[in-house]
């Protein structure tokens, strides 16, 4: 029988029966071959009777084809959680849903009683079945989706975050004093962006475009607008604006001047004395992502360098 999670893990209040994920947390990632896809993230707690809880969340992609909407709920209660071969728990849904993270690491978690007594040290390793979604044949419009355990997890898109009328609507050359930022993973590859600050109709735009940049390893190739939504545009110390995932991506290179760049409006009239100060703009300093596996744990971070070129 299944327990209260308050009961399960010996708490007293309503307070403290809200449960985060600690740094020890364990990742289990899945796509559609449609593209996007979804992660559950688990760890063992240990119970105030001296078992063993199985706590974690997971998410889905924030953008995915219709054909695959709903599917990774019926996926996560399809799941089972073994310890070195040992099954252990099976169907995840009772966990809550929350949006895809960089870091789950103190993401808001549920718990699900096992049988499993507690011995520290033991991590769950979540099984995600193979799904066929959607069989194409016999001349229908029907495309053949599947779902495998790999990939990019929830932080995969399967459709282009910049809404397409966006992307027509407002770009610009960009010129030579556009400001060039950096950031690398420590896995290698990183993130690079260009941007300045434009007037269009009177208004103060930040107008740029970025780029993943070669080495990446697979674990970050899909991260890289994650990093822009956390990257602030700055003049004279003033924040003009705070999320840049909107702007377009291209290829990587030295030089962006005359390449197409999105334009993002920052809510302020355009000031003739705004041309007189660069743009800086901040990337973020941050992990972007943690897993622990049998074999032991992986940590890889995002930090901002000096531009190479």
């Amino acid at each position: 029988m299944r327990l209260p999670l308050i009961l399960a893990l010996g708490l007293a209040t309503a307070a403290q029966a809200e449960t985060r994920l600690s740094d020890g947390v364990s990742l289990a990632l899945g796509t559609f071959s449609s593209g996007g896809g979804l992660t559950v993230a688990t760890e063992f707690r240990r119970t105030a009777q001296g078992g063993t809880a199985l706590c974690g969340a997971w998410a889905e992609s924030e953008s995915q084809a219709s054909y695959t909407t709903g599917e990774a709920r019926r996926i996560v209660q399809l799941a089972s959680v073994y310890v070195q071969g040992q099954r252990v728990a099976q169907d995840l849904g009772a966990l809550p849903q929350i949006a895809p993270r960089l870091d789950y690491a103190g993401a808001p978690a549920g718990c699900i009683p096992t049988d499993l007594p507690w011995r520290a040290g033991r991590v769950p390793e979540v099984f995600l079945p193979r799904q066929q979604i959607s069989r194409s044949g016999g001349g229908g419009s029907d495309p053949n989706i599947i779902f495998r355990q790999s990939g990019p997890g929830a932080m995969g898109a399967g459709l282009e975050v910049v809404p397409f009328l966006r992307r027509l609507s407002r770009l610009l050359d960009l010129s030579p004093a556009a400001t060039i930022a950096e950031g690398r993973y420590s896995s290698g590859g990183g993130v690079r962006v260009a941007a300045e600050l434009v007037s269009v109709n009177r208004r103060a735009h930040v107008c740029g475009l970025w780029s993943d940049l070669p080495e990446q390893d697979v674990r970050t190739e899909a991260l890289g607008r994650a990093i822009l939504r956390r990257t602030q545009a700055v003049l004279d110390g003033r924040v003009m604006r705070d999320d840049l995932g909107e702007l377009r991506r291209a290829r990587a290179r030295i030089d962006y001047t005359g390449v197409d760049a999105t334009c993002l409006e920052t809510g302020q009239a355009w000031r003739s004395d705004m041309t007189h100060s660069p743009l800086a703009l901040r990337l973020p300093e941050t992990v972007v992502y943690r897993d622990t596996t049998p074999e032991g744990r992986v940590l890889i971070r995002f930090a901002p360098v000096k531009p190479q070129g």
